[in-house]
């Protein structure tokens, strides 16, 4: 059974869409300023970090507005573009909640810059619980030794 995961619109749009326009916006200003020889290692810093950004955002997919998990298949959505993974060819699954805030890291096979890293909150997504569920059967499917989301990424002290 094809199951749909989304975020509110309202979610989407502040935390996903107008990040990712303002982050090339800056990219943009800073080509301008490194063109006009007005750069300066600041401008040049915050150009980096919005590049990162926009990268994340945009080309990586790492925060991807829909989620569609299927019997076969899980496709991550956003910006009209999508990445797909078949069950079989996922070889590695790894799915971590974060210490402070109620967001998950799913890492899919050797997930590397451009593909395979998604935030998910799953507390915004329609019937995250299930989405949660589903994650973790298709851990303890394929990667029994990566089950550890109850493991968090960051340990706190004291």
């Amino acid at each position: 059974m094809t199951k749909e995961f989304r975020y509110p619109s309202r979610r989407t749009f502040f935390n996903i869409v107008v990040p990712t326009v303002l982050s090339a916006l800056v990219v943009l200003y800073v080509i301008v300023m490194v063109m006009t020889n007005e750069s300066s290692q600041t401008s040049l810093s915050i150009g980096g970090l919005a590049l990162l950004v926009f990268l994340d955002h945009f080309i990586a997919l790492s925060h991807p507005d829909k989620i569609v998990m299927g019997d076969s298949s899980i496709e991550f959505m956003g910006f009209n573009r999508s990445h797909r993974y078949s069950f079989e060819q996922i070889t590695r699954i790894n799915l971590r909640k974060t210490a402070f805030t109620k967001s998950a890291y799913l890492r899919i096979n050797d997930a590397g810059l451009l593909n395979g890293r998604y935030w998910l909150q799953l507390d915004n997504l329609n019937d995250g619980d299930e989405l949660l569920a589903r994650l973790n059967a298709l851990i303890e499917a394929k990667h029994p030794m990566m089950k550890n989301f109850d493991r968090r990424s960051f340990t706190r002290t004291k």
